[in-house]
């Protein structure tokens, strides 16, 4: 560590090594036939061939070019998914192989994460968190017998709850997003401390120069050369930078013949020669820190961070779905962070490629996620305790969801759920409530599509909020409680 005062800071180099598990935008449930795997009905059913290409392209010529920066000196940290692990030792060996030396190399740290790349740590329940955070360590111990110690906290901001729940497995320091929540109201180049937690904050301006900027010719820098962006790299005042970069950045998301692959290997030898010392993240979170972060600024929304509504519906569906969808595997793939940022209505970066976006394609993405969801809780119902129940509590796909409405237009959001239901009766308007009660739309919905009569007829006269609120979630406890 160079510390306050030294012409230059160190910089900690890390790389996010994950193949999200890409939908299947063609799911329809009677495209279903017998009792086929459903993961080949719900994602992607050219997920080997694609994920081929992204090998060749990306992981095989970056993980060569790493191992002899690695060789020549380079200290870097790599955090690979339990996904891509699995993945690799069953369609592609020899490129897990070619991985395995690197993480098994003196001079790379590997990082700790979750088994699923997953939203886990946005839920209010953090036990599959937990359990992923553990299930990733012992895989990482498996097959690299390493154990980390520092986690890749940067798909969301960090709260409370995760950095506990990090420190009771074993962490002891972490990466944290840099764009948002308590990463983004401090200077990142220094070492800070969350709720007794180390962690060092993602640089997103000199991380997006890379992964996002790089390419574009209209870029008033293009073309970037290493020997400019370590100049940028020594300039910048602090401790440490951190770069915690997406690994297909580097042949994959940006295209070879920009020259991505010669930049990363010309990096480490531009960087010393601005006397830019290279660390581990678990070295650099050793320094004293410059302070504690998350104090004085309180977190948007519900964990931490500000979310589209429909990232809101699918994460609330997704935590319930915990316990009504049988096939574990199906859910933990639907957990992918990948899935959540293709709702957003902005494409967020800060190290990893930006996608497109457009409102239709954003309800386009959400509605295949909801389907498929809705689906996998269908089928589930019949092995659980009260089918009945189960069918329920399910979430649906949005061409059957309750929009709400006023007598002059709708108002923008609708329930997947009764759960979902019951939530937003806590802040939908008098009159949009009146206007649905007038003509009985809340007891048809829940006979007709949820498909509990019961509750349908208690709710049928219920025109105050509160009232109509409880009863809803009194019949959802009940049917919890037949399930378990």
């Amino acid at each position: 560590m160079t510390g306050e005062g030294s012409n230059s800071p160190s910089v900690c180099l890390g790389f996010d090594i994950h193949y999200p598990c890409c939908l299947n935008p063609g799911f329809r449930p009677d495209t279903v036939k017998g009792k086929r795997n459903l993961k080949d009905s719900y994602f992607n059913p050219d997920a080997k061939e694609d994920f081929r290409r992204i090998i060749d392209r990306s992981f095989t010529p970056a993980t060569e070019i790493l191992l002899d920066l690695l060789d020549d000196g380079l200290k870097c940290a790599i955090s690979i998914s339990g996904v891509v692990v699995e993945r690799l030792e069953a369609w592609y060996p020899e490129t897990l192989e070619l991985l395995s030396r690197v993480a098994t190399h003196r001079n790379a740290e590997v990082l700790a994460a979750t088994y699923y790349h997953s939203v886990a740590g946005q839920f209010s329940d953090l036990t599959e968190f937990s359990d992923e955070v553990r299930m990733h360590c012992d895989l990482m111990n498996e097959h690299f017998s390493v154990t980390p110690t520092t986690f890749a906290h940067t798909d969301y901001p960090i709260t409370p709850a995760t950095a506990r729940a990090l420190t009771g497995a074993g962490i002891r320091a972490a990466i944290i997003e840099g764009s948002e929540g308590p990463g983004a109201e401090r200077d990142p180049n220094y070492t800070y401390t969350y709720r007794g937690l180390p962690v060092l904050v993602t640089h997103c301006d000199l991380s997006d120069d890379i992964a996002v900027r790089f390419p574009w010719r209209e870029w008033d820098r293009w073309p970037l050369m290493a020997d400019r962006y370590a100049g940028w790299v020594a300039a910048s005042p602090g401790d440490c930078i951190t770069l915690f970069l997406d690994y297909r950045i580097f042949g994959d998301a940006i295209d070879p013949a920009t020259g991505i692959l010669e930049f990363l290997r010309a990096l480490p030898s531009a960087l010393a020669a601005e006397g830019v010392t290279a660390v581990h993240p678990s070295d650099a979170a050793r320094a004293t820190p410059h302070g504690e972060i998350g104090k004085t600024t309180a977190p948007p929304g519900p964990q931490g961070c500000q979310r589209t509504i429909l990232q809101q519906s699918a994460l609330e569906a997704l935590e319930q779905a915990g316990g009504l969808v049988t096939d574990p595997g199906v859910w933990r793939c639907l957990l992918d962070t990948d899935h959540i940022r293709r709702m957003a209505m902005r494409s967020v970066s800060c190290g990893r490629p930006l996608h497109a976006v457009s409102h239709q394609t954003t309800y386009d993405y959400f509605t295949s996620f909801m389907r498929i969801l809705s689906d996998a809780e269908e089928r589930s119902s019949a092995g659980t305790r009260s089918p009945k129940s189960a069918l329920a509590l399910r979430c649906v796909p949005p061409e059957k969801a309750f929009s709400f409405s006023s007598h002059e237009r709708p108002v923008g959001y609708a329930a997947h759920s009764l759960q979902e239901l019951a939530s937003m009766l806590e802040f939908v308007p008098d009159d949009v409530i009146r206007y649905h009660v007038e003509r009985e739309d809340f007891s048809r919905w829940i006979d007709q599509v949820i498909g509990d009569g019961k509750l349908a007829g208690k709710i049928r006269s219920v025109s105050d909020r509160i009232r109509l609120q409880s009863t809803i979630q009194k019949r959802i406890g009940k049917l919890w409680k037949r399930l378990s």
